[in-house]
């Protein structure tokens, strides 16, 4: 169907106000996932504690340009642990442990400030160390760009909030990393990398649909 725009075909209407949707036509395209920057889940999992990591091994990024991961609350059986990301370009059959790049700030309620960075790294950090119950959990999101795009650089941004493994201290993060490696990537993995604390938790993925 054609789609017009707020204030067309109005007893009164005297300039076009080109570039608004009316209402009519964002919930007509919404429903058919056209419009840009709509969340379409793909996938969720929840970790019972059985495990050291959460696998995404169909992400659909032939589909999306933009991939939406959040973190729910998620901890581990050993204390003072990070729950890091490795990409796969197999599907998902093994994980790539090197070459990341990554840089975040870290701000904590007791006033401390520092920062994480390196140039190569065999993970992604991107939250503060969480402890081994509900109260000491990681809660995060991270947005994965040009994952499928086999001629660019796959880079990822991220915001958590968690509590350290005493429970008595927020930790709050902001940054960014980067797998310079141009290929396509087709795998997310989230892991405890020591395999000493096994997850758990609930991690949505989405899709962001693009016009």
């Amino acid at each position: 169907m054609p789609y017009g725009y707020l204030g067309q075909n109005q007893p009164n209407q005297t300039v076009s106000n080109s570039g608004v949707f009316s209402i009519t036509d964002v919930a007509e395209l919404q429903s058919q996932g056209k419009l840009g920057g709509s969340l379409e889940l793909i996938e969720e999992q929840t970790a019972d504690g059985t495990s050291t990591s959460l696998n995404f091994t169909d992400i659909k990024e032939n589909i999306y340009d933009v991939h939406l991961l959040q973190v729910h609350s998620m901890f581990t059986s050993s204390a003072n642990k990070l729950i890091r990301i490795r990409l796969s370009n197999d599907g998902g059959s093994s994980f790539i442990a090197s070459g990341y790049q990554y840089a975040y700030q870290i701000m904590q309620s007791n006033g401390s400030f520092s920062e994480q960075k390196s140039t190569s790294d065999t993970f992604i950090n991107v939250h503060t160390n969480v402890g081994t119950v509900l109260l000491e959990s990681a809660n995060f999101y991270v947005y994965f760009y040009n994952l499928g795009n086999s001629s660019k650089y796959s880079f990822l941004t991220h915001q958590s909030s968690s509590m350290d493994n005493t429970g008595t201290i927020l930790g709050s993060t902001f940054g960014g990393g980067v797998l310079p490696t141009a290929e396509t990537h087709n795998a997310i993995q989230l892991i405890e990398p020591n395999l000493l604390g096994n997850l758990t938790g609930t991690a949505k993925l989405f899709g962001i649909k693009q016009i």
